[in-house]
């Protein structure tokens, strides 16, 4: 068996629609997006096409900030990291910048509501330190451990680069209890939860509390 970790490219695209999408549906099937700003799924694929496209950095949905599990050609996992604020701006505000750039005006208005009841659970992230999102195994490598292999690839490479990062977080669902599981394992700990008190938030998400884990780097 062959297998590398790369930085992705264009040409993997459609691999990485996949993994965010999946990743974003924590195997309960909602893509918060879609409910969000209510489109399709295949409205959302365009979306983020166009958003991969233009590959800002500084936030998830950037191909430049994602790594590549192959084994034997063949695309088995993706994480996306970057390290928080470090062009001078919060990834929140790259991301609602490129979203505002590619969904309809009165779609953004429409989705006032929903964007204020995310709101509530939304978890700041520390500048400087290195952000784990859109983790994703296909299904045929699952239980290899590829997704930490890349989490700890990311660290190396950000280390080697000289960034003066301490601390890897994550921000997931706390109902993700194989995740939360799995993240403890790989030495992560929660150090901030946020709950959403208005029932109306699982026809956004498949839960109702988000949790932020973190992981201690050595100098």
């Amino acid at each position: 068996m062959n297998s590398t970790i790369r930085r992705a490219t264009e040409n993997d695209k459609d691999f990485l629609i996949t993994s965010i999408i999946e990743a974003e549906k924590s195997g309960a099937g909602i893509i918060s997006y879609c409910a969000i700003f209510s489109i399709t799924e295949d409205v959302f694929r365009g979306v983020l096409s166009n958003m991969l496209d233009e590959d800002v950095e500084g936030q998830e949905l950037c191909i430049s900030n994602f790594l590549i599990f192959e084994i034997d050609g063949e695309r088995a996992a993706a994480v996306s990291a970057w390290v928080e604020g470090a062009g001078g701006i919060p990834s929140n505000i790259i991301k609602s910048n490129l979203l505002m750039s590619f969904i309809d005006r009165q779609v953004l208005l429409n989705a006032a509501p929903a964007l204020g009841l995310m709101n509530e659970i939304n978890i700041a992230r520390t500048g400087n330190a290195l952000q784990i999102e859109c983790v994703y195994t296909a299904a045929k490598f699952r239980g290899m451990g590829l997704s930490g292999r890349l989490i700890n690839e990311h660290i190396r490479l950000q280390q080697n680069e000289g960034m003066p990062i301490d601390k890897v977080q994550v921000i997931l669902l706390k109902n993700n209890s194989s995740a939360v599981k799995a993240y403890e394992k790989a030495g992560f700990s929660v150090t901030t939860e946020k709950k959403c008190s208005d029932k109306a938030i699982f026809n956004l998400l498949p839960g109702d509390t988000k949790v932020l884990m973190e992981r201690k780097l050595k100098a």
